[in-house]
């Protein structure tokens, strides 16, 4: 039996071949051609681990900087946890860590200002740049800071991770802590 009949010049819209993965608050994952990781981030950090000759990918959205003594396994629930458990997932060793590109996004401050002691996002931040150097790989990109919230999408196929902006007028206003790193692999 055939379908409903087209208007002229209609054309038909593809869904995508997969549908992007949400990667949600504490957790990792893989993704290899074809897939597309997201995270929507706040405080909390994203990590990105790009390792095309590899080929793999690896998202995690980490809440907190430290994970307790006696919670050290598997997992992305803290930054210094979540960094050993993507190499583990990709299957990298040291001799790898120099191929992977990494890209850091998130850390935002998202209630304003913080009171004496580090806020969250800024504890995030200094223990994945502490982390990320006790293994030596290298940040290719970065989006820390500020006042607002942060979309990282990675295209598996491509090896490449894009960071949205979430803001409104309001906290464009407020956001004078931001940073944005880049650097180009040599």
């Amino acid at each position: 039996m055939a379908g409903p009949a087209q208007p002229a010049g209609a054309t038909l819209a593809r869904a995508p071949a997969t549908l992007p993965r949400e990667v949600g608050m504490g957790r990792l994952a893989a993704g290899s051609r074809g897939d597309t990781l997201v995270a929507v981030l706040g405080s909390c950090v994203g990590l990105a681990l790009l390792w095309p000759q590899g080929g793999r990918c690896a998202l995690a959205h980490c809440l907190l900087p430290a994970a307790p003594p006696g919670e050290r396994g598997m997992g992305a629930r803290y930054v210094d946890q979540a960094v050993p458990s993507m190499l583990t997932v990709l299957g990298a060793t040291p001799a790898d860590y120099a191929d992977i590109d990494v890209v850091v996004a998130g850390g935002a401050s998202m209630l304003g200002p913080g009171t004496g002691l580090l806020t969250v996002g800024r504890q995030n931040i200094v223990a994945a740049l502490a982390v990320l150097q006790r293994y030596g790989l290298r940040v290719t990109d970065s989006d820390l800071g500020g006042h607002a919230g942060r979309r990282m999408l990675i295209d598996c196929a491509r090896y490449q991770c894009a960071i949205q902006t979430i803001t409104t007028p309001a906290l464009e206003a407020a956001d004078h802590g931001k940073h944005r790193h880049r650097s180009a692999r040599h």
